[in-house]
C-alpha cells in the first residue's frame, strides 16, 4: 500500500540534499546520494541514474497537459467536500498514465491538506486479487488483519463498517486495473463501486480511479459491472516524436552532466521510439542505456547519434532471447507467423491473417494446428511478455480483431532468433 506524502519543502526538481561541493583533503564531507556519483569527472555522463528510469517522477510532464488539467478538473468536488464521478484512465503501456495520476495526487494532498480526504493508490500487478486488494485497504483504514486466510466477505464487510463511519471522501487509485479484473472477474469492482449506494452517512464517498493498459478495458467488463462502475474516460494516446524529445531533453538536463549529450542523439531516439510505438518507458531506457555506452566508449565522453543507433540496436537483444526460449513451440510458430508478415511489408497483421501463416507453418511440422480462438489467445500472451505489440482494429459490420502493430526486435531479427532455436 502506498499513500504518497510530499515531505515539506521537497522539490524533485533540486539536487539531492546530500549533494556538496568537492571538498578538499582531510575534510569531512557529507554523505553522497546512493543515485548520484560522488565521482563526476572526465568521460562521466550520468550524473543522476534514478532521473534515467521510469519510476522516477519529474516536476513536469510534457505533452500531458491536457489529461493533467482534466484530472484535475474531476476531482475538483474535492474542494467542496463532494463526491468526484469515477473515473478511468486508458491507453497503452507507456503513455503517462501513472505519472500523470502521481503528479495530480501529490499535488492534491498539498491542496487539501487537513481535509476529509483520503487518497490511496494499488498497483494490481502486485495485489493481483480481490483479496489482497481488500487486505490492504483494511490496513490502510487500521484494521490489522492476516495476509491470507480470512473469508473475503469479513475483510469486505470490515472495511465497509470502518469506512462508513469514517466520513471521508475516498479516492482510489487502482493502477493495472485490467489485469486484476482479467484474474478475478469483476466481483471486487462491482462490490466497491456499490457501496456509495449502500451509504446512509452523505459525508462519505468512494471514487474509484482505474489504470488500464488494455484500450477497450471498459467494453470487455461484464454486464452487471458495467451497469455499476461507470466512470469518466481520459484517454492517453501514444507519445509522438516531439513529445518524446521533450521528454527525453529533461530527463537529460536532469540525470546527465551538462554539455555531454547532443540534441540529436535525443532527437535519434525519440524518432525512432514514435515509430515504433510512442512508449516513454522505452524511449527513457534507451536513453539510459545510450549514456552507458557513451561512457564506456574510450573515444568520447559525449552522447552521440552513434550511441542512440547501438542502444537501439542492443536494447532487449538478451531478454527477448530468454524469453523465446521458454516458449512453447506453438508460441514460437505464432511469433514466427506474426514475424514473417511483418517482414513482408504487412504493416499491422490481423488475427486472420496471422492464424493462416501459423497454420502452414504447423502442418509444415506435421502438426495440428491449434484453434483460432487459443491463437488469439497466444498473441495476448506474446503481449503481455513484451514480445510483440497489439491493438484493436474496430471493423463495423465486419467485426473486431486484433492487429500486430509492432515487435520488440525488428521482424528480420526476430525471425534470425527464431532460426537459431530451430524455428524455420
Amino acid at each position: 500500500m502506498v499513500t504518497w506524502r510530499l515531505a515539506p519543502g521537497s522539490d524533485p526538481s533540486r539536487p539531492s540534499p546530500y549533494i556538496s561541493p568537492r571538498i578538499g583533503r582531510g575534510r569531512i564531507t557529507s554523505r553522497p546520494s546512493p543515485y548520484i556519483s560522488p565521482r563526476i569527472g572526465r568521460g562521466r555522463i550520468i550524473r543522476n541514474r534514478k532521473v534515467l528510469t521510469d519510476s522516477y517522477l519529474p516536476p513536469h510532464l510534457p505533452g500531458r497537459d491536457f489529461q493533467i488539467t482534466t484530472f484535475d478538473e474531476y476531482l475538483e468536488p474535492l474542494l467542496y467536500d463532494e463526491q468526484p464521478f469515477d473515473l478511468a484512465f486508458t491507453g497503452k503501456t507507456g503513455t503517462g498514465k501513472t505519472a500523470v495520476a502521481r503528479h495530480v495526487l501529490v499535488r492534491k494532498m498539498e491542496e487539501l491538506a487537513g481535509a476529509p480526504v483520503k487518497f490511496l493508490y494499488l498497483n494490481c500487478s502486485q495485489a493481483n486479487t480481490a483479496y489482497r486488494v481488500m487486505y490492504h485497504l483494511n490496513r490502510a483504514f487500521g484494521i490489522l488483519v492476516p495476509p491470507s486466510g480470512y473469508p473475503f466477505d469479513v475483510l469486505f464487510n470490515n472495511f465497509k463498517s470502518v469506512f462508513e463511519g469514517g466520513r471521508l471522501r475516498v479516492v482510489l487509485v487502482l493502477d493495472e486495473l485490467d489485469l486484476l479484473v482479467k484474474r478475478d472477474g469483476g466481483r471486487l469492482l462491482y462490490g466497491l463501486t456499490r457501496l456509495n449506494g449502500d451509504l446512509i452517512e452523505r459525508s462519505s464517498s468512494l471514487t474509484i480511479v482505474g489504470i488500464a493498459n488494455t484500450p477497450d478495458f471498459l467494453e470487455r467488463l461484464e454486464e452487471r459491472t458495467r451497469s455499476s462502475f461507470k466512470p469518466k474516460r481520459i484517454y492517453f494516446p501514444p507519445y509522438g516524436a516531439g513529445e518524446l524529445l521533450d521528454i527525453l531533453r529533461e530527463r537529460a538536463k536532469l540525470g546527465l552532466v551538462e554539455g555531454t549529450w547532443s540534441e540529436e542523439a535525443l532527437s535519434h531516439i525519440a524518432a525512432a521510439v514514435a515509430r515504433e510505438s510512442g512508449d516513454a518507458r522505452r524511449a527513457i531506457d534507451l536513453l539510459r542505456l545510450a549514456a552507458e555506452l557513451a561512457e564506456k566508449d574510450g573515444s568520447s565522453a559525449r552522447l552521440e547519434v552513434r550511441h542512440a543507433e547501438a542502444a537501439l540496436d542492443y536494447v532487449d537483444e538478451g531478454e527477448i532471447e530468454i524469453v523465446i526460449r521458454t516458449l512453447p513451440f506453438h508460441h514460437r510458430l505464432v511469433l514466427q507467423a506474426a514475424a514473417e508478415l511483418l517482414h513482408r511489408g504487412d504493416p499491422r497483421p490481423g488475427t486472420g491473417a496471422v492464424y493462416s501463416r501459423y497454420s502452414a507453418l504447423a502442418r509444415r511440422w506435421q502438426m495440428r494446428p491449434l484453434t483460432l480462438r487459443r491463437v488469439s489467445g497466444i498473441l495476448r500472451e506474446l503481449e503481455s511478455q513484451g514480445v510483440i505489440s497489439l491493438e484493436m482494429s474496430y471493423g463495423g459490420a465486419r467485426g473486431n480483431t486484433k492487429v500486430v502493430t509492432g515487435m520488440a526486435l525488428r521482424p528480420d531479427r526476430m525471425l534470425a532468433k527464431l532460426s537459431k532455436l530451430g524455428v524455420r
